[in-house]
């Protein structure tokens, strides 16, 4: 019995120290219902799943070998595909149309009275900002700590235009991470294209983080949503799971047509 117990001890080491990837849960409260993610990532491919009691369930699969995403909708059974490429064009294309629309309608402002041209000045500045109004991001190392699921932690300040927007609790002892940390900024860099125009900078800001967040706290408007990793494990997860599964249908993606009726 005892040499069974050691056999099946060592088989489980083994396949920690030997595994590519890294699996982890999180949480996120403070904004609507909590919702929860189960996230896979290997070299080159990123998996979430993302569970709300409030909105059902949605699946992301990233795969920086293709240079491309896909978001499954499970209740459904169909799916929506888009290059990172496309996105960014996209992206490009309406922060394009939007500053066309700010210019005239500044320029019709010209000729309103005094308090009501400053009253719009505001609105514009604070929900559509033109290029030229964006705020940096910055993002710095603190040297305050606390441990979170038994990891060393420490804090980093993210702040735009001076002021702080989000906190982020960092360890650089999820040893898993170190292979995949080139992998996972390339991703959210490419996928920075979604918020680039209104954070400059944010992409290269963000190299800066050295180390596997397990707490992040934004804050919008006057409420906060923090996601907090509950569960590491080293895992190594099959390619399958980062294809798409069998009987879905591929349908056009929201957000693209969005875009392109704007």
């Amino acid at each position: 019995m005892k040499k069974v117990i050691a056999v099946t001890m060592l088989l489980g080491f083994a396949t920690s120290a030997f595994a590519q990837g890294m699996y982890w849960q999180s949480k996120s409260e403070g904004l609507g219902a909590p919702t929860t993610s189960e996230n896979f990532a290997m070299p080159k491919k990123f998996k979430i799943v993302h569970t709300s009691a409030a909105k059902g369930g949605s699946i992301t699969i990233a795969r920086l070998d293709k240079g491309l995403f896909w978001t499954l909708r499970p209740e459904r059974k169909t799916y929506t595909e888009m290059t990172f490429a496309e996105m960014e064009q996209m992206m490009a294309k309406a922060g394009a149309k939007l500053d066309d629309a700010m210019a005239k309608m500044r320029e019709q402002m010209k000729n309103m009275p005094a308090d009501q041209r400053e009253m719009m000045e505001k609105m514009m500045a604070g929900k559509m900002p033109a290029a030229a109004d964006t705020k940096p991001i910055e993002v710095k190392r603190t040297g305050e700590t606390k441990t979170l699921i038994g990891y060393a932690c420490t804090k980093y300040s993210v702040t735009s235009g001076g002021e702080e927007t989000s906190t982020m609790w960092v360890t650089k002892d999820v040893k898993p991470f170190a292979a995949l940390m080139s992998d996972w900024k390339e991703f959210a860099t490419r996928m920075s294209a979604m918020t680039s125009r209104f954070s400059k900078g944010a992409a290269d800001a963000y190299k800066g983080i050295d180390g596997f967040p397990l707490q992040t706290i934004t804050r919008l408007g006057g409420s906060e949503l923090t996601t907090t990793v509950t569960v590491i494990e080293p895992r190594s997860t099959p390619d399958s799971e980062f294809e798409i599964p069998a009987g879905y249908a591929k349908e056009e993606s929201k957000l693209k047509k969005g875009l392109d009726n704007m």
